[in-house]
């Protein structure tokens, strides 16, 4: 369990290494991290996910180093390297053959390769279904000579993607966890889509796909999860759930004919759910940060991202063990 001690270490280390202006927004994270109830009683009760490696890894792919981690470039390339070393330093196992899907990205220039980091966790059970927990890795790169960090948009996810993955190898599931950190989903969800065309496993086997992207930024703590008007009893899962008191899990954003409201098709659960497979998209609502260099790892909101990897963790268990009511939204 984490201890008060171990959130001053962790968020201490975080603050010296910020510049002067921002450590002042810091010692404020710290006093919130350290108020009783702020990382929810769920989590308080038996945290799964390590939130010091959590925040190293938001913070990290996040930072100007990475360059904003643009689809087919070599901060696209590093990430790609960044995310090959945490799943193999976690002993996450590969899907097929490898943990890198290559494909070419349409649409920029002609010669651009992208490459999904992809592994599998066994299930406990003789059961061949899986259940496909995705994030994508890329975001927009430099322009105008101001990199855009995309700490929420996606870093938030991808970094969530490696400490659930951590936790479900050492707790697995009934049935399968395929981990899909896609590539070049701001160039058009190329990333899934290449997955559906080459996967590593056969799509009749995936039973539902639960995607985050944009899930540490919410001063409201308000964590949206879509898809449950296309599949009514996924939202019965998720409300007979025991979640963080300070998590406000909300249902929406999946009503057809509601433009850019409607979240159906709008990150990489987009084209499975065009496949037929049922899908739980989690994220937050559109910030002052969404697609601009402000989106940097100093704005997240630091208790209510690590309060939604810890309800992401649940989310993930219930489907599991609700796996007949989920295989039987699956469309032909």
């Amino acid at each position: 369990m984490e201890t008060a001690g171990g959130w001053i270490s962790m968020v201490d280390s975080i603050i010296r290494s910020q510049r002067p202006v921002h450590r002042v927004k810091y010692f404020i994270l710290l006093f919130f991290a350290l108020a009783p109830g702020s990382i929810g009683a769920r989590a308080q009760d038996s945290p799964r996910i390590n939130s010091e490696s959590l925040l190293s890894h938001i913070q990290t792919l996040s930072s100007d180093e990475f360059e904003g981690r643009l689809a087919g470039s070599e901060s696209g390339f590093k990430t790609q390297k960044y995310l090959i070393d945490a799943f193999s330093g976690i002993g996450l196992p590969v899907c097929a053959s490898e943990y890198r899907q290559e494909f070419e990205i349409r649409g920029r220039q002609e010669g651009l390769e992208g490459a999904n980091i992809l592994g599998l966790i066994r299930g406990s059970s003789e059961n061949t279904d899986i259940i496909i927990l995705s994030a994508h890795f890329d975001h927009l790169g430099i322009r105008g000579g101001m990199i855009f960090n995309g700490a929420d948009d996606n870093a938030s996810g991808t970094a969530a993607l490696i400490e659930i993955a951590a936790y479900f190898l050492e707790n697995p599931l009934a049935h399968s966890l395929l981990i899909a950190a896609f590539d070049a989903e701001e160039s058009g969800l190329q990333g899934a889509g290449a997955f559906l065309q080459n996967p590593c496993v056969e799509v009749d086997r995936i039973s539902i796909i639960i995607n985050m992207d944009m899930i540490s930024r919410s001063q409201s703590s308000e964590l949206y999860a879509s898809g449950t008007f296309h599949y009514p009893p996924l939202k019965e899962i998720l409300t007979n759930m025991d979640a963080p008191e300070n998590i406000h899990l909300l249902f929406g954003h999946d009503l057809p004919d509601t433009g850019s409201d409607d979240w159906t098709l709008a990150s990489d659960h987009g084209p499975f759910f065009q496949r037929g497979i049922p899908y739980l998209y989690f994220g937050v609502e559109d910030h002052e940060g969404y697609h601009n260099p402000s989106d940097d790892f100093e704005n997240i909101t630091l208790p209510f991202y690590v309060n939604a990897v810890e309800l992401l963790v649940d989310v993930i268990i219930e489907v599991d063990n609700n796996m007949d009511m989920v295989k039987a939204l699956r469309q032909p």
